[in-house]
């Protein structure tokens, strides 16, 4: 059972490698396969109903790995929104991005309404309502005017998709750390001068 558990991981890495490079409708389960040197029809033992199937699991798990890191870092932060931020930018710069966005404009308008349905809910709760629950904490400190927590969280993710991306891809021209600390500088307290 043990080599069974490693070729589906190993199926999954590759496939999460591929759609995070191509994105789903460019990938077929054959580029999957042949990356893995393997039959495509031995590919189907690990995903009998295909690509839908497995890019749902590979998404679902990438979300849980983005949930339980972003929860970590949080907690370990001080109850301070400028340094919960931090921590959570910090996480999100330091693995591969989601890609949010390009996921929302084509991957989840090429797989069934169920399943994007599902995915978009997973997201929400994993990436999402943290942050969210973040600024919502921070108005009852004090510490941030009342707005809308909600449109926080997305203004704050749509900067993390590209921090992230960023950090990852190599293209930073300055240390991710130093990046960060600007990003959330401007965030907070705004380009105006002191």
């Amino acid at each position: 059972m043990i080599e069974a558990t490693s070729a589906k991981e190993r199926v999954l890495n590759v496939a999460e490698e591929l759609f995070h490079e191509r994105g789903y409708t460019a990938v077929s389960m054959r580029d999957i396969a042949d990356a893995l040197e393997m039959r495509q029809a031995s590919l189907y033992y690990h995903v009998p109903d295909g690509k839908e199937q497995l890019f749902v699991e590979v998404t679902e798990r990438g979300l849980h790995r983005h949930q339980d890191g972003l929860a970590e870092a949080i907690q370990k932060a001080e109850p301070k929104i400028e340094t919960q931020l931090k921590a959570a930018a910090n996480w999100f710069a330091s693995h591969m991005p989601m890609k949010l966005l390009s996921m929302l404009e084509t991957d989840m308008l090429a797989i069934s309404a169920e399943n994007s349905q599902k995915l978009v809910y997973m997201a929400y709760e994993a990436m999402f309502m943290p942050i969210a629950n973040l600024f919502a904490e921070a108005m009852d400190r004090g510490e941030v005017r009342r707005m809308d927590p909600n449109r926080l969280s997305g203004h704050f993710l749509a900067l993390m998709d590209g921090v992230s991306y960023t950090s990852t891809a190599g293209h930073a021209l300055e240390p991710i750390d130093q990046l960060v600390d600007d990003m959330i500088d401007v965030f907070l307290y705004g380009a105006y001068p002191r």
